[in-house]
C-alpha cells in the first residue's frame, strides 16, 4: 500500500497553506489560537477543534458543517496542485515489478477524491492499483489506521502480508497504528532521518 504524495507523484501540494488554512478556519469559528501548537497539522488541528467545539456547545451538525466547510477549502488547494501532477521517477516501474510478482497493490492518501480524480486524468494510475483510497473513503484520515485496515479488508490480506510505504510521519504513524510493516521513502517532505 503506497502513499501518493512524494510517494507516487511528486509533492506539488502546497501543504504548510492547507495546515494554516485549517487552523485559521478553526481559529475563525472560535477555537483558542493557544490550543494549536505549530507542529499540528490538518489531522491533529482537527482532533483539538473537535474536542474543543463539542465540549463547548456545539452539536454534531454544527461539527459536520465545519469539516465540510475545511474540507472545500483543502479541495480548492488540492485541486490546483493536481493540474501540475507528475510521476515520481521510477516509481510506477516498482508498482508494476510489484504486481508481476503477484503482489496487489493500493494507493492510501489524505488527499480528496476531487483532486486524486484529477490527478489520473493526467495519470494513468488506476491501471497500476487494485484501490485507489482517499480521505473521503476512509473512515478516518491518516495518522489514524482505518484507511489501511479498511484496505487490508477490501484486499483479503492479513496484517503480516502488508507494507505501508510513504514519505511522511503521518505515514509512519497510520502503518504503527495499523500493525503493519513501514518503510519510508524520502522522496517527500520528511528527511530520511525524522523517517528512521
Amino acid at each position: 500500500v503506497f502513499d501518493m504524495d512524494g510517494t507516487i507523484t511528486v509533492l506539488s501540494l502546497p501543504l504548510e497553506a492547507m495546515r494554516n488554512d485549517t487552523k485559521e478556519y478553526y481559529i475563525s469559528k472560535g477555537l483558542p489560537p493557544e490550543l494549536l501548537e505549530p507542529a499540528d497539522g490538518i489531522s491533529s488541528s482537527t482532533v483539538k477543534a473537535k474536542n474543543y467545539f463539542l465540549s463547548n456547545g456545539r452539536s454534531l451538525s454544527d461539527w459536520a458543517q465545519m469539516e465540510y466547510e475545511v474540507d472545500v477549502i483543502l479541495n480548492k488547494l488540492e485541486r490546483s496542485a493536481a493540474e501540475e501532477a507528475e510521476v515520481l521517477p521510477g516509481a510506477l516501474e516498482v508498482v508494476k515489478q510489484a504486481r508481476a510478482h503477484g503482489f496487489l497493490t493500493a494507493i492510501l492518501t489524505n488527499n480528496g477524491r476531487i483532486s486524486v480524480d484529477k490527478i489520473m486524468e493526467q495519470i494513468p494510475l488506476a491501471e497500476h492499483f487494485h484501490i485507489i483510497q482517499t480521505r473521503h473513503e476512509s473512515p478516518k484520515p491518516k495518522p489514524h489506521p482505518d484507511g489501511i485496515l479498511k484496505i487490508i479488508s477490501e484486499l483479503g490480506v492479513e496484517l503480516d502480508e502488508v507494507i505501508y510505504i510513504g514519505d511522511a510521519l503521518i505515514d509512519g504513524t497510520a502503518a504503527t497504528r495499523a500493525g503493519v510493516e513501514f518503510w519510508g521513502v524520502a522522496t517527500g517532505e520528511t528527511s530520511a532521518e525524522k523517517l528512521v
